[in-house]
């Protein structure tokens, strides 16, 4: 199992904007007299909270079945047997997101969440495996999200994650021949 720890460089903003927020959402409770704007104030500073948990990434865990990303309450895995389609998203230079759309059960058998119309998850990996145009709806807030440029070694990360969905994607095809 090989980890990739964050950067600190990524990790120190939002454990910043985050103490900040915290310290503010204290000073308020505790200065301002109680009623309805300081609970209103509350209420709209804690809703960044989200935002700003979501860019601490302690970890990635990558090893040959799974990718686990770590942050300081939550684990999320992504098994790569689950996977149909991933979609890289490069920001800058050195700097990308990856999109895993998974598979969910639906009614009978398994589908792709995210990605519309309801087609069977073997189908999806086909399609996406031609080079053909792929004529799907795709929904990226439904997609798992894999932040590699948060890490060490981001560039690694990624295209080994990419090598070990496709050695899934290979036994699928060689399946259905």
């Amino acid at each position: 199992m090989t980890e990739y720890k964050g950067r600190w460089d990524a990790i120190r903003g939002p454990l910043v904007m985050l103490s900040i927020l915290i310290a503010l959402i204290i000073i308020i409770y505790l200065i301002v007299p109680h009623g309805f704007w300081t609970y209103f104030f509350i209420a709209i500073l804690l809703l960044f909270v989200p935002l700003l948990y979501s860019g601490l990434i302690l970890k990635i865990t990558i090893n040959e079945k799974k990718i686990v990303v770590v942050r300081p309450f939550t684990r999320v895995t992504i098994k790569f047997e689950d996977v149909a389609l991933c979609a890289v998203h490069c920001v800058d230079e050195g700097r990308s997101l990856i999109y895993a759309f998974v598979k969910a059960r639906y009614r009978k058998g398994y589908t792709v969440k995210g990605i519309k119309p309801k087609l069977p998850f073997d189908e999806v990996v086909r399609m996406t495996s031609k080079d053909e145009d792929i004529n799907l709806d795709i929904n990226f807030s439904r997609a798992k999200r894999i932040p590699v440029s948060f890490v060490e070694c981001g560039e690694e990360l990624k295209n080994r994650f990419m090598m070990e969905v496709g050695k899934y994607h290979v036994r699928i095809m060689c399946e259905d021949e």
